[in-house]
């Protein structure tokens, strides 16, 4: 028989995880402490680099031009629809999402400050930008263009390549009764070559050089490293700090 204890109202369920390191790992708070960087990006980018936009940008909006009206409605309404039920979803749980979106910023600014020096001395090479595209003398451009790089290329090479990577290995690795370790490693390398190689994609890009192609691997198996520890969040703002600290040093 239940106490009569238990018949009273419960207060939300704020899930298994709970407390910051667990928050700021939840894929719907990830997404919505992102939300004012994009805005800030899209606002600074329309104001002072209209006409401009990352390279990654480019080409999803690119790819989107030729889809079918319908699909293109279609895919801008499942883009609405998540950012919808993230934000549903973290104001649900009663997640402080405007301290842990802080709190992400900081770790993201720390994290920032240390890509550089770290995959430096991993490849013994000096720092180049993770942003794509080539270096514009103003650097308010250049800046905007970091903020552009660490929301949109975390956006498809993490979030979604590496994401997709991963379940499909994962599934495979359980299909066979094997360690799902092997195929996280894949999925992360794999990613982090194809994040370096975009940078060498498209209209102006330059040409490969190995010491910068490895620079740029390395530095994406961090973020992918980064991502799968602590989520989307914290990957965006330490790939847009990074970008930040690089070119205010170019000054």
């Amino acid at each position: 028989m239940e106490s009569p204890r238990s018949t009273g109202p419960k207060s939300p369920d704020p899930g298994s995880r709970v407390g910051y390191l667990g928050w700021s790992r939840d894929p719907a708070v990830g997404l919505f402490v992102i939300a004012p960087l994009w805005l800030c990006y899209e606002v600074l980018r329309r104001v002072y680099v209209p006409g401009e936009m990352n390279l990654a940008e480019y080409h999803l909006h690119t790819t989107l031009s030729r889809l079918p009206p319908v699909m293109a409605h279609a895919m801008h309404i499942v883009v609405a629809l998540t950012v919808l039920v993230a934000a549903w979803s973290v104001l649900h749980r009663r997640i402080p999402w405007g301290r842990v979106g802080l709190v992400v910023l900081l770790e993201g600014t720390v994290y920032g400050l240390m890509l550089g020096p770290v995959t430096a001395e991993l490849t013994r090479h000096s720092l180049p930008a993770l942003a794509s595209g080539p270096a514009d003398p103003r650097l308010v451009s250049n800046l905007i263009g970091a903020l552009g790089a660490g929301i949109f290329e975390e956006l498809v090479f993490r979030l979604a390549l590496l994401s997709a990577m991963c379940w499909l290995l994962f599934r495979a690795s359980d299909q066979f009764g094997v360690s799902r370790w092997p195929g996280l490693v894949l999925a992360i390398g794999s990613s982090a070559a194809a994040f370096s190689l975009f940078h060498h994609v498209g209209p102006g890009a330059p040409p490969i050089e190995t010491e910068v192609f490895v620079f740029r691997t390395v530095a994406g198996v961090l973020l992918g490293v980064l991502f799968v520890l602590r989520g989307i969040g914290v990957c965006v703002y330490t790939h847009a700090m990074y970008d930040v600290f690089f070119y205010l040093q170019q000054r």
